[in-house]
């Protein structure tokens, strides 16, 4: 972690700016080829905490870079951040946040460490001192800003009453404890599943987390506390066995990815620490050994509780899941590698992951009336999986015939007229699919209830392009946005030494991109077909190492339909 923290500033060194002018010490951000007081912040961050931890464990820290080169860089990144303050004392996101007190307090959160453990550092130099000074003036104003600066989105709230408590109990004569009493008034958004408004395992869940720990540790703020450990409770059991986490739930712009949450690293060693958990600590040291993410933070947490590394923590072997969540409706199944997730109020129904073995969505539809996707209403959860159910409401319009009115209609109230006319309502698309457990995988059985007959409708399942796609006779490599039918028995995409198995597959029809199904331009799709009333069970089953190479296109053993 202290390499980390030692790369990381020597990376930072080498953007800096350092000729003369408004931006000399800003951090250049590569993609923006800019400087810019976020990423300023965070080295400062990160440096001030690799020069604490150098006095405070000597002998485990690398030498490089040197203090000689360490602090003058430090301090140019300082004097570049006061310049940077608007009279307000906000600074700017370059990208869409101005005279921004969020923005703000991310960087109060990150030079908060610094000030706390810069305490600790005996003997400093005049040039540290100096640079604490210029830190603590950046704080001093920043806190100015946030008391007044208002905020854009839900987890903001708690990054900046965070930032003013943390910055409170640190300095002097800060105005700050009404603001900070006024958003805590407001209470934790957390919801019975222990989920946040944004939902953003990814990204959000981890800065919300944080926040709320800090809020506990300055204020002693119990319910905030419960809030935090809750959420990583949840998070846990959204973790995949590979340290990349589910995201389906997302509000914000993780929604569907596969990163690990660098950011929760922290927070879980926070709790696990106020109520000791080897499921919280495995799961952050899992996530640090996949991303070497936020260096300055675990570090800072380590540091001031005389902690060591991860060095003798094990990497967590997540624990099963099978698990429905009220509130949004998902369910969860872990079981060794295998880790899937199954959706309400989604046109994508289940994921699976295996390893580097994906499939990000299975969809179903069929081509009615713009009512056809299966998007599930409501679930019930039944031993060793879940059955989700379409009504087919979520309509473009009703599914049938508009009649004529009889009179005179202008173009211009075409649309306001469409209340008024009487209509031939034909019925609406019912479909459930049960998603059980298998051994190996899962067995999906997509079952119309309701609806007409003779209507086309198809599964598709996307899978991330970079596989193999084998079937008895034909292998080949397809690319994005590809769509391959699956008419008869067993195919399998294959990543690697892993694989997915699914079938058997149908042959109904040859419709390339069916109306109103979604399309599915990043990944490879596969393609089942049927004309209504549909009665079909596929069968999803992993392999990896020897097994890969085994049979395996003929049918498994299992219930007859």
């Amino acid at each position: 972690m202290l390499t980390a923290l030692a790369e990381g500033a020597a990376a930072c060194i080498s953007r800096q700016i350092v000729e003369d002018g408004p931006d000399r010490g800003g951090i250049v951000r590569p993609d923006w080829g800019i400087a810019e007081p976020s990423g300023s912040a965070g080295f400062l961050g990160l440096g001030g905490v690799l020069y604490c931890a150098r006095h405070l464990r000597p002998g485990e820290t690398p030498i490089g870079p040197p203090d000689a080169e360490l602090i003058p860089a430090l301090q140019r990144a300082a004097e570049y951040l006061r310049r940077v303050q608007r009279p307000s004392g906000c600074i700017d996101l370059r990208d869409c946040n101005y005279d921004s007190a969020p923005d703000t307090a991310f960087a109060v959160q990150a030079l908060c460490p610094v000030l706390e453990l810069g305490r600790r550092v005996q003997g400093p130099s005049t040039d540290w001192t100096t640079l604490i000074t210029t830190i603590a003036q950046f704080v001093q104003q920043a806190c100015s800003g946030m008391a007044s600066g208002g905020f854009h989105t839900p987890n903001h709230r708690w990054v900046m009453a965070a930032a003013m408590a943390w910055a409170d109990r640190l300095l002097p004569n800060l105005d700050v404890q009404s603001t900070v009493a006024s958003y805590l008034a407001e209470g934790y958004d957390i919801d019975a599943d222990g989920a946040y408004i944004e939902r953003s395992a990814g990204v959000y869940d981890g800065i919300c987390d944080r926040s709320l720990l800090i809020l506990h540790e300055t204020l002693g703020d119990e319910a905030a506390y419960r809030a935090a450990r809750a959420n990583l409770r949840l998070d846990l059991d959204l973790l995949h066995p590979d340290g990349s986490i589910e995201t389906g739930l997302s509000r914000r712009q993780d929604r569907f990815g596969r990163a690990v949450p660098a950011s929760l690293a922290l927070p879980l060693l926070m709790a696990h620490r106020t109520e000791p958990d080897p499921a919280f600590e495995g799961a952050a040291a899992l996530i640090w050994r996949r991303t070497k993410g936020d260096a300055a933070g675990l570090a800072w947490h380590l540091l001031r509780h005389d902690l060591d590394g991860f060095g003798a923590v094990a990497a967590a072997k997540l624990p099963p899941v099978t698990h429905r969540y009220g509130c949004s409706g998902l369910w969860r199944s872990r079981r060794g590698e295998i880790s899937a997730t199954a959706y309400t109020g989604s046109t994508r129904l289940f994921s699976l992951v295996y390893g580097e073995a994906e499939i990000a969505a299975v969809r179903i539809s069929q081509s009615y009336f713009g009512v056809g996707q299966f998007v599930a209403d409501c679930s019930t959860e039944v031993a060793g999986g879940i059955v989700l159910r379409s009504e087919g409401r979520r309509e473009v319009h009703r599914p049938g015939y508009e009649l004529p009115l009889g009179r005179p209609v202008e173009a211009e109230t075409w649309y306001e007229r469409r209340g008024e006319r009487a209509w031939r309502e034909l019925p609406r698309p019912v479909s459930e699919l049960d998603i059980i457990e298998m051994d190996d995988g899962f067995e999906l059985v997509y079952r119309t209830v309701g609806g007409m007959d003779d209507v086309t409708a198809q599964i598709a399942l996307d899978f991330p392009a970079g596989g193999i796609w084998e079937t008895a006779d034909t292998a080949l490599r397809p690319e994005a946005g590809q769509a391959l039918f699956l008419k008869q028995g067993y195919a399998r995409m294959r990543y690697g030494v892993r694989a997915i198995v699914i079938g058997p597959g149908a042959d109904a029809h040859r419709m390339w991109a069916m109306r109103d199904a979604e399309l599915a331009p990043d990944y490879v799709r596969i393609l089942l077909t049927f004309v209504t009333p549909v009665q079909h069970r596929l069968r999803i089953r992993t392999v990896s190492g020897p097994d890969v190479e085994r049979d395996w296109c003929s049918e498994p053993a299992g219930p007859e339909d």
